[in-house]
C-alpha cells in the first residue's frame, strides 16, 4: 500500500501529526529539563520524617555508623561491632604517640580481626611494630583484591606504603608495599 504524500499531512497513514521525542519524553516526565526535584509528590516524600529516618539508617549501615535497633539485634546481637567502633574512636583520641601505640596493641589483643576501615588500616601502617603493620598491609591487599579500595582511600596511604617500601627491614614486605602502591596508582 502506497503512502499518501500530502504536504498538509503530519505523517503516516492515519494523517495524525507525529510527536517529537522531546514531546514524548515530556509526557512521560523524563525530559532533560524535568527532574525528580520538580515533582511535588517526590519532594513531599523526601521531606517526611519517616523518609529522613530511613535515609539516616541506611547511611549508618553503609558508612559503619550506628545500626538501627532491629538490624543491630539481628546482625550484631552481642554488640561487638559497636564496642569495636568505640575502641577505634578511643584510639583516635589518644593524646600521645606512646599512648596510641599501646592502645593499638590492646585493641588487637581484644579484636584480632581488623575492620575494613581504610583510614584505620592506614594509621596502623605507621605502627612501630612491623607485625602490626604487616597485618594491616595484608588486610589492605585483601580489600584491594576484592575491589574495595577504589572509592575511599586516604591521601596518606600512598606515602605510608612508600615509607614501608623504603624503611622496612623485611624485603618481602617492601615488595608487597610497592606492589600495592602500584595497583592503587593504576
Amino acid at each position: 500500500m502506497a503512502r499518501d504524500k500530502d504536504d498538509n499531512d503530519g505523517g503516516g497513514f492515519s494523517g495524525k501529526r507525529n510527536k517529537s521525542w522531546r514531546e514524548i519524553d515530556a509526557m512521560r516526565g523524563k525530559s532533560k529539563s524535568h527532574s525528580r526535584h520538580d515533582d511535588p509528590a517526590q519532594q513531599r516524600i523526601e521531606r517526611s520524617a519517616s523518609y529522613q529516618k530511613y535515609k539516616t539508617a541506611a547511611d549508618a549501615l553503609f558508612t559503619g555508623g550506628e545500626l538501627p535497633q532491629g538490624l543491630a539485634e539481628k546482625f550484631d546481637p552481642e554488640g561487638k561491632r559497636k564496642t569495636q567502633k568505640q575502641a577505634m574512636q578511643k584510639l583516635q583520641q589518644a593524646e600521645s604517640r606512646q599512648e596510641w601505640v599501646a592502645g593499638v596493641v590492646e585493641y588487637l589483643e581484644k579484636y584480632p580481626e581488623l575492620p575494613e576501615d581504610t583510614y584505620f588500616l592506614d594509621s596502623l601502617l605507621d605502627h612501630p611494630r612491623e607485625r602490626i603493620a604487616d597485618k594491616a598491609l595484608t588486610k589492605l591487599e585483601a580489600m584491594e583484591a576484592e575491589g574495595k579500595l577504589k572509592t575511599k582511600v586516604p591521601k596518606s596511604l600512598d606515602e605510608r606504603l612508600k615509607s614501608i617500601q623504603l624503611t622496612s627491614m623485611d624485603p618481602e614486605m617492601q615488595g608487597r608495599a610497592k606492589a600495592l602502591r602500584e595497583k592503587l596508582k593504576a
